[in-house]
């Protein structure tokens, strides 16, 4: 159990710390405390020993230098009696209590006001420092990061159990503060450009846009349109991720990062009436994103068949952003020709995580028949097309297509089957005919229900990566329906 006979205090956010100090004041605890936090105590008729008081250096570099001194550090990092003796010959206080939180660096980088020099200053040094330091000393020294565990504080004892749980979320700060700052300097020494957004996903939620040199989209210049909002970049970096799969005129329409209608044909305009015929209901508000040059008879038809929310493409001629500047309101972005980045990452809570992008080449995959009946070359281009969609499709994800095109798509579900018959019923509801069509699913069949099911419907070929341990019975399962089944070896998920 550890007594708090001493506490240490230095905190940015002054949320309820007034009455923190109030309670370590009735119960005789000794406060030491530092700049603006030792003010606004000594304000409120709290007894504090001001950190320069108690170590007999005062701060220095405008505050840089304050709580980085050896009483300070001996105090929270003393082990009991067997570092008494020690801490005794500085003439230094075991510091049985460390409450502190960081400047707020993450709010200086969203502000568009702030400098590089005023996003430096604030880098936080001594806080993590000392939280760290307590953290690590948990069995010793209890540390406090967050204003809503002050009234978690028993000012009699606190056992171990619970100081090492106040530590873990100590590290979690310190974890995620360092995160935020490495990515600043990152971003910037790479020459990103950082833009604070309306909001994030919702209106509650803060959002910003990093945009590096190597962007595929043109966010930073964009040729009209309201202000681009965080879920239309979501959706634009899906569109033209997909889109980016094809080499003939295609078009891919995204709602809510998946992959409503795609198509592949000879020009633009025909790939959209395609796409759009996949899905019209989903694909009201979507995003469009196209593989080649916009024209004014696709501009004009695309704006008199839906209400657009974003449009992407390489390039637009003179006459399309005539016609698109009728519809100001449309967010209309140029892509470039960079290529996927080699990595992608996602941060949550203070955890990254990176990966390798699911970059692998069609045209390199030796796609292995495993039936009687075999798919003909103009089929096996459909199971490709239908493939490279459900790669870009979240699982369960399985796509219905034929001649180029999606006639149906199954995304997010937690059951396979239950995505193959949503991907049916949408095909249904569109009065699309899906006799003869394929079917690509993003990863193995672990049972043969969706063969039967999908042969049921209509569905001649499928095409799925193989692996299962019942690879065999969905094998025998496509036979007995007179299907064919190419296996590609690759999985495609997408969380």
């Amino acid at each position: 159990m550890i007594k708090i006979r001493t506490a240490l205090i230095s905190v940015f956010d002054k949320t309820g710390v007034l009455d923190l100090a109030k309670n370590l004041a009735k119960n005789e605890v000794q406060i030491i405390s530092s700049g603006g936090t030792a003010k606004y105590l000594k304000e409120n008729n709290i007894k504090v020993t001001e950190v320069s008081e108690y170590t007999g250096f005062n701060e220095i570099f405008d505050g840089r230098v304050k709580t980085l001194h050896p009483k300070i550090h001996a105090g929270i990092l003393a082990r009991g009696k067997s570092d008494e003796s020690e801490l005794k010959k500085i003439g230094a206080r075991k510091i049985d209590l460390v409450v502190a939180n960081l400047y707020p660096f993450a709010d200086e980088v969203a502000d568009e006001e702030s400098t590089e020099k005023s996003i430096i200053e604030k880098i936080d040094i001594g806080g993590p420092a000392m939280i760290r330091a307590a953290a690590k000393n948990y069995k010793y020294t209890v540390v406090v990061t967050h204003p809503q565990q002050y009234q978690q504080l028993s000012f009699d004892e606190i056992s171990e159990k619970e100081s090492k749980e106040l530590a873990a979320d100590a590290f979690d700060l310190t974890c995620s503060y360092d995160l935020a700052v490495s990515t600043w300097f990152l971003n910037n020494s790479m020459g990103h450009t950082s833009i604070k957004l309306r909001y994030g996903e919702n209106p509650h939620q803060d959002g910003f846009l990093h945009v590096g040199e190597d962007a595929p989209i043109d966010f930073l210049n964009p040729l009209q349109g309201k202000e681009i909002s965080y879920n239309n970049v979501s959706d634009s970096l899906a569109a033209w991720a997909c889109v980016q799969e094809f080499n003939e005129p295609s078009v891919c329409i995204v709602k809510h990062t998946n992959p409503c209608g795609v198509a592949s044909s000879k020009d633009i305009l025909e790939s959209y009436k395609k796409a759009f015929q996949t899905d019209p209901t989903s694909a009201f508000g979507g995003v469009i994103a196209c593989n080649n040059e916009i024209d004014k008879k696709t501009a004009n038809y695309m704006i008199n068949n839906q209400f657009i929310e974003v449009l992407v493409a390489p390039s637009y001629t003179k006459e399309a952003i005539e016609i698109l500047q009728s519809k100001p309101n449309i967010r209309v972005l140029r892509s470039n020709h960079n290529e996927i980045d080699i990595f992608e990452n996602r941060i949550v809570n203070g955890i990254g995580l990176v990966q390798s992008s699911d970059t692998e080449d069609f045209s390199s995959m030796e796609f292995k028949n495993v039936t009687k009946i075999s798919p003909t070359p103009e089929q096996l281009d459909d199971l490709i097309f239908a493939m490279k969609v459900a790669k870009h499709a979240k699982s369960n994800a399985i796509v219905l297509a034929k001649n180029k095109m999606t006639l149906g798509v199954g995304v997010g579900q937690m059951s396979r089957v239950i995505s193959t018959k949503i991907a049916f019923l949408k095909a249904e509801e569109e009065g699309l005919n899906v006799k003869g069509c394929v079917l690509a699913s993003d990863a193995f069949f672990p049972f043969r229900d969706n063969i039967d099911f999908a042969a049921s419907k209509g569905v001649s070929h499928i095409i799925q990566p193989g692996g299962s341990v019942k690879d065999e019975e969905v094998i025998k399962a496509a036979d007995e329906n007179n299907l064919s089944m190419t296996f590609t070896g690759f999985r495609h998920f997408k969380h």
